[in-house]
C-alpha cells in the first residue's frame, strides 16, 4: 500500500459541487479555445470584472474539472500503452489531448485566479512533459515517447500524484484587485512583446501566446459561471489570436524537430494577421 506523507484536505474545493452539466460546459469552451471566429468584432469590454464570489468559484470549478474529469487510473494505462508501443490511434490521441486539456486549465486557474498568479512548479512540469510526449507521439518519435511516457506513468501514480495536488488544494484565490492587476500586468507583457513580432523566435512568440492562452481560460471560466453575450463574444475574439498563433506555431515546432530551424535563436516575422488583432485588443484594455 502506497505511503501517503501527507494528505490534502480537498472539501472546500468541493464547496460548491458543480452539476456535471457545468464540468461539461467549461470542457466544451476549453475544446473551443483555438477555433478561430474571424467574423467576431471585438466587444467593448475587454476586462471584465468578476466578484470575490465568481473568483472563488472559477478557481474551484477548474479544480473540480481536473480531479472528477480525468480518470488517472485509465489515464496511467493510456500513457503505458503510448509509451510502450510508440503510437497512438485518433481514439488515443484525442483522449490524451482532453486529459491534458484538464491539466492546462487547472495549470491557467492557479495563474488567473491564486495570490500566486503563477503555476505550481510541477504541475507546470508535468504538463510539459504530457506536452512532449503529444509532440514526440505525433511526430513519430519513438524514444522521446517511450521517454516522456515512463515519467507521466510514474509521477501520475498515487504515491506522488499528492505531490501535484497539494498545492492546488492549499493555495488561496486572490482579491478582486489582485486579479485586475494581475490581467493588466499581462497586458503590459503582451505590449512590450508585440514589439518583436517583425523579428521573434520561436520562444518569444509562445511566450506571447501563452499570455493569450491563459486570458481565454479565465474568461471561458468566467462565462460557464456568469454566462453573457459579451463574455462568450471575448471569448470567440481571444481564440481566434490563440487559433492562429497555435497553428503558426504548430509549423515551428516541426522546424525545430527537424533540426531546419532553431527554436530559440532563428527570427521570422509573425503573420500580419495576429499582431493587427492584439494591437486592438490592447488599444480598448483600461491600463
Amino acid at each position: 500500500m502506497p505511503f501517503f506523507p501527507f494528505k490534502p484536505a480537498t472539501s472546500h474545493r468541493n464547496t460548491p459541487a458543480f452539476p456535471q452539466d457545468a464540468l461539461d460546459t467549461v470542457f466544451e469552451h476549453i475544446l473551443l479555445d483555438d477555433v478561430p471566429h474571424p467574423d467576431t468584432p471585438l466587444p467593448d469590454d475587454v476586462l471584465p470584472i468578476c466578484d470575490a464570489a465568481e473568483i472563488r468559484n472559477g478557481y474551484n470549478l477548474c479544480w473540480q474539472l481536473l480531479e472528477r474529469g480525468v480518470d488517472r487510473k485509465a489515464f496511467r494505462r493510456l500513457i503505458l500503452k503510448i509509451a510502450l508501443s510508440g503510437n497512438a490511434n485518433k481514439d488515443e490521441q484525442l483522449a490524451f489531448k482532453y486529459a491534458r486539456a484538464k491539466f492546462k486549465h487547472m495549470r491557467f486557474a492557479c495563474a488567473n485566479f491564486t495570490k500566486q498568479h503563477r503555476y505550481p512548479l510541477l504541475l507546470h512540469v508535468v504538463t510539459i512533459v504530457m506536452g512532449n510526449m503529444q509532440d514526440a507521439f505525433k511526430n513519430h518519435q519513438r524514444r522521446a515517447t517511450l521517454m516522456n511516457g515512463l515519467i507521466l506513468w510514474v509521477v501520475l501514480s498515487p504515491a506522488y500524484y499528492w505531490l501535484i495536488s497539494t498545492p492546488l488544494t492549499l493555495w488561496k484565490e486572490d482579491d478582486v484587485a489582485g486579479v485586475i492587476a494581475y490581467q493588466k500586468k499581462e497586458n503590459a507583457k503582451l505590449a512590450k512583446l508585440i514589439r518583436t513580432l517583425n523579428a521573434t523566435t520561436g520562444h518569444e512568440f509562445h511566450t506571447m501566446r501563452k499570455i493569450i492562452s491563459r486570458r481565454v481560460a479565465f474568461n471561458d471560466t468566467l462565462r460557464t459561471i456568469r454566462p453573457s453575450q459579451a463574455l462568450n463574444q471575448l471569448s470567440e475574439y481571444l481564440a481566434t489570436i490563440n487559433g492562429m498563433m497555435g497553428d503558426f506555431h504548430d509549423g515551428l515546432i516541426e522546424k525545430k524537430l527537424d533540426g531546419s530551424q532553431d527554436y530559440h535563436r532563428d527570427r521570422f516575422q509573425s503573420p500580419q494577421g495576429i499582431p493587427q488583432r492584439i494591437r486592438a485588443f490592447l488599444a480598448r484594455s483600461p491600463r
